[in-house]
């Protein structure tokens, strides 16, 4: 044998003690910084530089696990290409491309050779479908003419996490590349393989969007690694810098649909926010709705969950839109909460796995959703359901309003006020169509509600009158008021009566489990069932549907404002105007609205 063939073979033997020798007391120590010098500036697409460096003991360890914590709104554009890379694999592909850089593996097994310390490799980083279906994408490290290492996932971490909704990367970097950026014969010779202990890793993701919060302590970059040796893991941060967040624009928009169901008064109702890419998404959105057009569907309480689950039942959905991702993201609404603090809690599904809840405040009719991630969504449509168990309902009374909602940014330091007019479609006198995805069903027959104002203390609709028969007590502060409400003969029964009180006097409720309750109502010529208090209007339900009732609220009820008790004293109340809307057993209301005069004051 020639003394260059020995030399080989010998340099292979030893290479292959190497490459299989145990390790001992192994430790794989990193460091980690950030290179921002493309740009700091909120919400806009910057190119990020991430350098790794990791010093092994021994020598043949290797760094194995690298997982890549970017802070909330740190986020890469999934929808590039028009989201074909996350369809297929177009590693290669410039428009695929998300970065670059330049990994050092150390090759000392095979010094004895002459061979070089170690080799620097080009790499790119490409974005590709996703390695399973709860990622948000995979991210492929391409070089030498080939993928290196497996397909890392891209994950959202869900709402709750203790990093916050933000990216996830997920790194399983190899220990060992094809024996091929060897000289020959050494690729014979090693069976094709040649192990490494990557030392340095140099990346840049391009075109970052950058967060659109500016706290005066910076969120963090973390990365957290562990070695092929060694199972205990390290965990490195460094802070993002991040400027100009109140240079940002922030003018949502905000539009309303509602239509009523053809065979009962629930309402199918859609909101929508509208913001631009380049705007600050919104932390905060409180909604609120006109009580005289929209009211609690008592009904509603069989969809309640104390949390959202599978059992539950759905009350509605939901539908984002964002500039990052190619597809709309859908979700479910579920009407949640406890007795005291109702919600309306929203799940998205993976790739975003998102809960948005909001606080349903009863008195306001308005619901808050607080703590939005910092994603930019272009839209964000909340649709509730109709039917009979529909969350709001209508007697077309008053059949169109004003709905308002009030925006905060994500950096806390603008608020819009955005106001919206709509009419409730499926009214009467009210044309157009409703956008709302809820149908009604139920039995009876459907027939136009009717309504009647009188400027005196009775007024009749289609054969139901309202009497108001007198209002006592104000100026010694103890209000009482007395109203009959009766049916002619042959005609649907009352059901359910709301009533909308004067000017000045408000009723006194009182919480049982998830109601407030009015105490001090009394109902001659039928029983009473319940009585409610929403939205500032006292719903009264009887046991059984009758021709007639006659209802006193009394001090218990009501109270009256200091104002209305200082009139009342000085003898200046002209006239008070009492608000009724009957329910009857055909499933239709009857609006009615008297007049009380001084007459009726003592």
């Amino acid at each position: 044998m020639r003394l260059r063939d020995r030399f080989l073979a010998a340099a292979a033997v030893v290479l292959a003690a190497a490459i299989t020798a145990p390790a001992a007391m192994a430790t794989s120590t990193t460091s980690l910084s950030l290179d921002q010098s493309a740009g700091t500036s909120a919400g806009a697409a910057h190119n990020l530089g991430m350098n790794l460096s990791f010093s092994n003991s021994p020598a043949t360890d290797s760094p194995k696990e690298l997982t890549i914590d970017l802070p909330p709104g740190l986020l890469s554009n999934a929808g590039i290409d028009g989201g074909r890379c996350l369809r297929t694999n177009l590693a290669g592909n410039s428009a695929c491309r998300i970065g670059s850089g330049t990994v050092e593996a150390s090759l000392d097994a095979v010094g004895i050779i002459g061979l070089p310390g170690s080799v620097p490799i080009n790499v790119s980083f490409y974005l590709v479908p996703p390695p399973a279906a709860s990622d948000l994408a995979g991210l492929e490290v391409y070089g030498l003419g080939q993928q290196i290492g497996s397909i890392a996932p891209i994950t959202i971490r869900p709402s709750g996490s203790p990093e916050g909704v933000g990216a996830t990367i997920a790194l399983t970097l190899p220990n060992t590349l094809p024996a091929s950026i060897l000289p020959p014969p050494i690729p014979t010779l090693l069976n094709g393989l040649v192990q490494i202990s990557i030392t340095k890793i140099d990346g840049t993701f391009d075109g970052l969007r950058y967060p659109t919060t500016c706290p005066s302590t910076p969120e963090q970059v973390t990365a957290t690694v562990d070695s092929y040796d060694s199972s205990s893991p390290q965990t490195l941060s460094r802070p993002l810098t991040v400027t100009g967040c109140g240079a940002l624009a922030f003018d949502p928009t905000f539009s309303v649909s509602a239509r009523k169901d053809a065979s009962d008064k629930g309402v199918a109702l859609t909101t929508n926010v509208n913001e631009t890419a380049t705007m600050a998404p919104s932390r905060s959105v409180a909604l609120s709705f006109p009580t005289a057009v929209l009211g609690p569907n008592l009904a509603s309480l069989a969809n309640f969950c104390a949390t959202p689950s599978s059992s539950c039942p759905q009350v509605g959905s939901v539908t984002a839109q964002s500039s990052l991702y190619p597809t709309a993201l859908t979700g479910r609404a579920y009407f949640t909460g406890s007795a005291t603090g109702p919600t309306l809690t929203l799940v998205f599904p993976a790739p975003f796995p998102l809960t948005l809840t909001g606080a349903i405040d009863l008195v306001h009719n308005s619901a808050t959703f607080n703590g939005l991630p910092d994603i930019p969504l272009t839209s964000l449509a909340v649709t509730l359901n109709g039917g009979p168990r529909a969350l709001f309902d209508t007697d077309c009374a008053t059949p169109s309003g004003t709905a308002n909602a009030r925006l905060v940014d994500q950096n806390g330091d603008t608020t819009r006020n955005v106001a919206a007019h709509f009419a409730v479609a499926g009214c009467p006198g009210v044309t157009g169509n409703g956008s709302g995805t809820g149908s009604g069903s139920g039995s009876g027959s459907t027939t136009s509600g009717s309504s009647a104002t009188s400027s005196g203390p009775t007024a009749s609709a289609s054969g139901t009158r309202l009497t108001g028969r007198n209002i006592r007590g104000l100026g010694r502060g103890r209000p009482s008021l007395t109203f009959r409400v009766s049916v002619a003969r042959h005609r649907p029964r009352i059901r359910r009566m709301t009533v909308r009180l004067p000017a000045g006097l408000s009723f006194r409720g009182h919480r049982a489990r998830r109601l407030l309750l009015v105490r001090g109502v009394t109902v001659r010529g039928a029983r009473l069932r319940s009585a409610v208090l929403s939205h500032g209007r006292l719903v009264l339900t009887l046991r059984r549907a009758a021709p007639r009732a006659t209802v006193t609220l009394g001090p218990r009820s009501l109270r009256e404002s200091r104002a209305l008790r200082a009139k009342a004293r000085a003898g200046k109340l002209r006239r008070l105007r009492l608000h009724v809307a009957v329910l009857n057993t055909r499933r239709q209301t009857r609006s009615l609205t008297v007049t009380i005069r001084r007459a009726h004051l003592s």
